[in-house]
């Protein structure tokens, strides 16, 4: 990752012997004066590794020159605590000249938290570049990535929603689910449609989409923001952005062999977590690599059922143990029976004895609803919100909402234990 530069750099300089530093504080005032722009601060000047690792903790500079040999404590033990207690500050390990090319010192070095291993007798500007370029790591903080990796609400998150077979209404939910966070997270959602065989996903949302997943795949390896920016369609009414998927067939369309699809999917699913908060995938009713791919990058499974016969009952089981048997957290899967009616000849409990797992949401049957909002290509949570279909939806959102707010609180707890 490139660094920008600072033009005012905040230093500490260790000093084993009194007076030693001085001409190097000399050579770097000389030289910014001489450029005529940007500043060094020398924050202060440690005479032991102890109080340099100390030092480094209370004053946070930007960066701290540490000599190899100290009285007390080598420079490599201060650059191990610098990384503990300060690890915001860039440690540069000052080594003999006789030794700086040595790969078992560098390795020492970097094994020990520091930065940058230094001969003292570097001229002032190339040493000045590398205290100009650790310094800049900090403007890293401004990058929208720092966000996502330090604070917890922000923390992307990957739902995959998959069902045993067609016909049960799982690309309905799909749609309604990523449509309903897309409101409350207005551009932070993306929707997937990896099972493209019937277009259901465009459909459900009037869209006609330019570019398909299938189409992306020719960029295979060579992906980046923007070409994946160019394959998304908007969803003007609720800003959700979706990549369609390839009609007449699941997936990318047959386009890449098996491996070079989960490479494929590796480079969409870490570029979409860059952009968006909250990733949602429409996965074909087949477990395949691909499939099973998407469910290990998937922080929720949502597995969707129909008490419509025994067989989805029977299949929807044999889906749920399969996911166990791929390593599948069973807290990671949220079972969800939808078309619910009491004119179902099965009932939840069939389906909770039969999975041997608790089903945690309902959704209603409401098929003039249904029918309604997928013929007009305008999901039922915003054209029909007070509906049972669009009120089942919205608390399928806000079920896992409390979900990913509980696994904050879990993480933040055992960070500060």
């Amino acid at each position: 990752m490139a660094s920008e530069r600072r033009d005012n750099i905040r230093l500490i300089i260790t000093e084993p012997q009194p007076g030693a530093s001085e001409e190097l504080q000399v050579q770097l005032t000389e030289y910014f004066q001489s450029a005529d722009s940007g500043t060094v601060d020398v924050l202060a000047l440690a005479h032991d590794g102890l109080e340099a690792a100390q030092m480094a903790a209370q004053l946070r500079p930007d960066v701290i020159l540490l000599d190899e040999d100290m009285p007390g404590m080598t420079g490599y033990e201060a650059a191990e605590l610098i990384s503990l207690a300060a690890p915001d500050v860039a440690s540069v390990l000052m080594v003999a000249t006789e030794r700086v090319g040595d790969r078992a010192v560098i390795n020492t070095a970097l094994r020990a938290g520091a930065r940058a291993v230094v001969d003292p007798a570097t001229p002032v500007a190339q040493l000045i570049e590398v205290l100009e370029t650790l310094a800049g790591l900090r403007a890293g903080r401004e990058r929208p990535e720092y966000d996502l990796i330090t604070d917890p609400a922000k923390m992307p998150v990957t739902i995959a929603v998959t069902g045993a077979k067609g016909g049960i209404g799982k690309s309905l939910i799909t749609t309604n689910l990523a449509v309903s966070f897309a409101r409350k997270f207005p551009g932070q959602a993306v929707l997937v449609d990896f099972y493209g065989q019937f277009g259901n996903t465009a459909l459900m949302l009037d869209l006609r989409p330019g570019y398909d997943i299938a189409q992306l795949a020719f960029f295979a390896g060579e992906m980046d923001a923007t070409v994946l920016d160019t394959h998304l369609t908007t969803h003007s009414e609720s800003s959700l952005r979706v990549l369609a998927g390839h009609a007449g067939s699941a997936g990318v369309g047959g386009r890449l062999s098996a491996p070079q699809e989960i490479a494929f999917l590796a480079d969409l699913i870490g570029l979409l977590r860059r952009q968006f908060r909250f990733v949602f995938f429409d996965i074909p009713p087949l477990l395949g690599a691909a499939s099973e791919y998407v469910f290990s990058r998937s922080q929720y499974i949502v597995l969707v059922s129909a008490l419509i016969d025994l067989s989805t009952v029977r299949d929807t089981a044999t889906l749920y143990r399969q996911l166990l048997d791929e390593r599948i957290a069973p807290e990671r899967i949220v079972l969800v029976a939808n078309r619910v009616s009491r004119a179902n000849d099965l009932s939840v409990d069939d389906l909770e004895q039969a999975s041997g797992t608790r089903v945690a949401h309902q959704i209603q049957e409401d098929a003039g609803v249904a029918i309604a909002s997928i013929n007009e290509g305008a999901p039922a949570v915003l054209s029909r919100a007070g509906s049972v279909l669009a009120r089942g939806v919205r608390e399928l959102a806000e079920l896992l909402e409390q979900s990913m707010a509980e696994e904050r609180r879990r993480r933040e707890a055992e960070g500060k234990a």
